[in-house]
């Protein structure tokens, strides 16, 4: 191999812009939610049961709901410097505790005294560990049900110990970007979006990333602060993961990072 092959496989960057979403967009959105979670063994595991397609398809159905929520920000990256192509990836930020349009002046001073007088927190701090993962029924073998339950009770968890009643932040419900465009700076822009609007108001953001996701968080000046880590193995009841040369292996270890960032 010469020295000079490493530099002729570097990607070219293409120019995106950042703009938000319109309803036109959720095919796009969830085809893209779907490929960045082809290679996801937590999710590959579910499909075994659930379908090929389940991740894709809920993606459609959940995008779709979300546009009317005037707590959320849908975001995507559209090629071309102007925006006028193709999604290329998309983020839902969601924001908490923020002025509510039409609220009287004694609702607005109650919101912000509620928030001051929560205890200040920083990402710094680690967070309590989640509950015990769900148990099946005895004589029963685990299964993606009580795969779920864990998830779910973690995810519950930690939204109470990230949110709690009275706090005003921003957090990611969902960030992905085409495989065939990762790597060119598009993620670290979705989540600028976001984090900018978190400096300038002095507020944190949260979120529950992927095993294979927190690279791009951490970027972003996220740090973890809880993790739910299973083996699923232990929920595969027997089933192997199959790979593409035909041989099988083990689910392994997964883990789900719990991620702050503390406002510049």
């Amino acid at each position: 191999m010469s020295a000079q092959e490493p530099t002729s496989q570097l990607k070219t960057r293409i120019p995106f812009k950042v703009v938000r979403a319109t309803l036109e967009d959720v095919d796009a959105i969830a085809d893209i939610s779907g490929d960045s979670f082809l290679t996801d063994s937590h999710t590959l595991l579910k499909a075994v049961w659930k379908g090929k397609d389940f991740h894709r398809e809920g993606s459609r159905d959940y995008v779709g709901s979300l546009f009317s929520n005037p707590r959320i920000d849908m975001l995507v990256a559209r090629e071309g410097v102007d925006g006028e192509g193709k999604v290329l990836g998309s983020i839902i930020w969601v924001n908490r505790g923020y002025p509510v349009p039409g609220a009287t002046p004694e609702e607005e001073v109650a919101r912000i005294t509620k928030r001051d007088s929560l205890p200040k927190t920083s990402s710094s701090v680690r967070l309590a560990p989640p509950p015990a993962p769900v148990q099946a029924p005895e004589g029963q073998p685990l299964t993606i049900k009580e795969l779920e339950e864990t998830t779910n009770q973690a995810m519950n968890h930690y939204v109470e110990l990230l949110m709690p009643e009275g706090c005003q932040c921003r957090f990611v419900c969902g960030m992905s970007v085409a495989p065939a465009y990762q790597g060119q700076g598009i993620g670290s822009a979705l989540l600028k979006w976001g984090t900018d609007l978190a400096d300038a108001d002095q507020v944190y953001s949260w979120v529950s990333s992927s095993m294979g996701g927190w690279p791009a968080y951490a970027k972003a000046g996220f740090v973890e602060v809880g993790r739910l880590e299973l083996n699923l193995d232990d929920y595969a009841q027997g089933i192997k993961w199959n790979q593409e040369d035909g041989s099988e292996k083990d689910w392994g270890t997964y883990y789900w990072p719990y991620m702050r960032r503390d406002p510049k």
